[in-house]
This record gives C-alpha cells, sequence and structure tokens, in this order.
C-alpha cells in the first residue's frame, strides 16, 4: 500500500472509535484482524482494527466514562474518497460491550434492579461509516444507544435508524506512531466531537415507551449540538497483509 495513502488512512480511521465498554472486562487481543478479507495484491486494501480504551461521553454535563468500549474491524480500500470500510462476513464490523450508567435508572447506585447497561450500535449499514482524510482526516458515523434494565426492556434506545447520534470524531492529540513495511499504527491517540445532537429516547418501557419520558428525564433528552462531548483515547492498527 502506497504510504501517504496508508497513512492518511490510519489518521482517519482513528477518528471512529467512540462510545461504551465493558468496565472492568479484559483487555482484547491487539491487532485483531479475525475476518479481514484483503487482497494481498491489491495495493490499495488493507486491514483495519480500532479498540477504544478510555474516554468521556458527556450530555449536558451528565458523564459516562468510557471504557474498553467499542471496536472497529475489517478492511479497507483507500483508492476512493471517502474512503470504504468492507466489514468481515456476517457482522457489520461494528463491535462493542456493554457499559454501566452511573447512578442506572433512577440516579441512585444501591437500589436493586436499578443497574443500566448501555451498548452502541451502528445506527445503519456499514457504507453509513464515512471516512475522509481532506482537508483533515476525520470520520462520520451514525449509532444509537441500547439501554437495557429490567423495566426499560430489550427495546429501549437514545437514537434510531431514521434519528441517529450522528458522530464525527476528529484527532485531537496525536498518539504514538508505529510503523514498518507491512503495517501502521498509532496507540493512545485521542479523538473527539462536541458537535453532535442526542434525540430523545424510544420504546422504553416494555417496547410501548412507557416511560421515555423518565430515560429523557434522567439523561436530559433530548439534547442539542453544542451541549455534549465525547472523547476517546484508541490504538488503531492498518496492515497490509503478506502474499
Amino acid at each position: 500500500m502506497r504510504p501517504r495513502r496508508l497513512t492518511l488512512a490510519v489518521a482517519a480511521v482513528l477518528a471512529t472509535t467512540a462510545l461504551l465498554a465493558g468496565a472492568g472486562s479484559a483487555q482484547a487481543v491487539f491487532p485483531n484482524l479475525t475476518g479481514c478479507t484483503a487482497d494481498p495484491n491489491a495495493v490499495d486494501e488493507g486491514c483495519i482494527d480500532i479498540q477504544a480504551r478510555s474516554g468521556n461521553f458527556s450530555i449536558k454535563g451528565f458523564n459516562v466514562p468510557l471504557h474498553e468500549s467499542l471496536e472497529i474491524r475489517g478492511m479497507i480500500r483507500t483508492d476512493t474518497e471517502p474512503m470504504r470500510f468492507i466489514p468481515p462476513a456476517f457482522t457489520n464490523g461494528f463491535f462493542a460491550r456493554p457499559e454501566v450508567v452511573p447512578g442506572g435508572l433512577l440516579g441512585i447506585e444501591w437500589i436493586p434492579g436499578n443497574t443500566v447497561l448501555a451498548i452502541t450500535e451502528l445506527a445503519g449499514s456499514p457504507s453509513d461509516i464515512r471516512i475522509s482524510v481532506f482537508p483533515l482526516p476525520a470520520v462520520r458515523v451514525p449509532v444509537k444507544v441500547r439501554l437495557v434494565n429490567l423495566l426499560l426492556g430489550m427495546d429501549c434506545h437514545i437514537g434510531t435508524n431514521r434519528n441517529p447520534v450522528v458522530l464525527t470524531l476528529a484527532t485531537q492529540r496525536l498518539g504514538e506512531v508505529i510503523s514498518n513495511e507491512t503495517s501502521f499504527g498509532i496507540l493512545g491517540n485521542v479523538n473527539g466531537d462536541t458537535t453532535f445532537a442526542v434525540p430523545g429516547a424510544t420504546e422504553c418501557g416494555l417496547g410501548l415507551g412507557l416511560i421515555n419520558s423518565l430515560v429523557n428525564a434522567r439523561l436530559q433528552l433530548p439534547s442539542a449540538s453544542g451541549n455534549n462531548s465525547i472523547e476517546i483515547r484508541n490504538d488503531t492498527e492498518l496492515i497490509h497483509p503478506p502474499a
């Protein structure tokens, strides 16, 4: 893969790490290139792995600490603009683990049944992950957050496919660059966004929306652009597979 394209691709894809993780979970193997279908003979194809390490997600000052939350993994083509992301077979390339929402449903940690888990999901298809390199590296990725609790049910979401949380994450602080003839990585890169809006909750309470208002009050939703922020520290590796 051409060095300039490779460098720009990594810098751009770095921006996509976002949102929620399994608190206290073991660190995943890095880099993880499982399912990548890049052709070793194609100079503009490579395998990409992006893993979140830590960070913070804020809605009007309501903070959710982020841990080893999200992984974006698959193949990337650098001969198009925006660049194309192609996920492993039978996946969307967007892998997340649950994060515990501080204070739970009622804002009181110790109440039994109060715990709320949040899981980030891609709101759309892999083609909706838009990676740009000019004028500066950025990734536009629409997401929705599933909230899971006995009262909330399994269908409670913040954001939907039609009305997602749209993150455009840019590099804020460059991490440690490590490269060789076939790979390019950046460790501890920091990416963020302060421009996204967060819509109100849907289908919370047995999938019928019975307690949407409770979730909205707890998280101060909906929340317009300018009131929210996200910052992620992440590791990325882009590898051109050997022939």
